[in-house]
């Protein structure tokens, strides 16, 4: 008998009881989508960002799946402040200054295309949305460190949903990625 539920986090668990014995399996969300080929991440890597851009922004296309945030990060070469905003947009992005990302399968065996267009280091767009979090870097050297942001899946994306990072600060160096999974 195989029994199987699901906590908040949107964590699977399976209960299998065989002649006396007992096995609990887990797997989260995360997990099962990857498998399915329904994970991706979104990277823009290694450009250089004006202040008051947004780093990255990713935008749900799927009329009938959401698309759940999992991890965030953010790295600039210089002290800044990121701030995290979503909202739901129906028009097509510009690349003003800008680059088009597309999202990468988290499962290599899968030929799976992410529903969800992405661009990096826009400046029409910044502030934009209703702004959900604020992260700051207290590093005043060129020691710079990135920052990663575990959202627990707490943030989920509707139909045309989008959400972006935007720093603060000029950076002659700068990373973003968002990972993401489809429902």
């Amino acid at each position: 008998m195989i029994i199987e539920g699901s906590d908040r986090n949107h964590n699977i668990s399976q209960l299998a009881i065989n002649k006396g014995q007992m096995q609990v399996n887990t797997a989260s969300a995360f997990h099962k989508a990857s498998l399915r080929g329904d994970a991706f991440m979104w990277n823009a890597v290694a450009y250089n960002s004006g202040a008051d851009e947004t780093l990255i922004t990713v935008r749900n296309l799927s009329p009938n799946r959401l698309l759940v945030i999992n991890r965030m990060y953010m790295y600039t070469d210089v002290e800044g402040i990121y701030d995290i905003h979503i909202q739901t947009v129906t028009t097509t992005f510009t690349t003003t200054g800008g680059a088009v990302i597309v999202g990468v399968n988290l499962n290599t065996s899968s030929n799976k295309v992410a529903d969800a267009d992405a661009i990096s280091d826009e400046t029409a767009i910044a502030g934009q949305g209703t702004l959900i979090l604020t992260l700051r870097t207290n590093e005043l050297t060129t020691d710079q460190f990135g920052i990663g942001f575990q959202t627990n899946d707490a943030i989920v994306l509707g139909t045309n949903g989008r959400i972006a990072i935007d720093s603060s600060a000029a950076a002659a160096t700068c990373d973003a990625t968002i990972t993401g999974y489809f429902i």
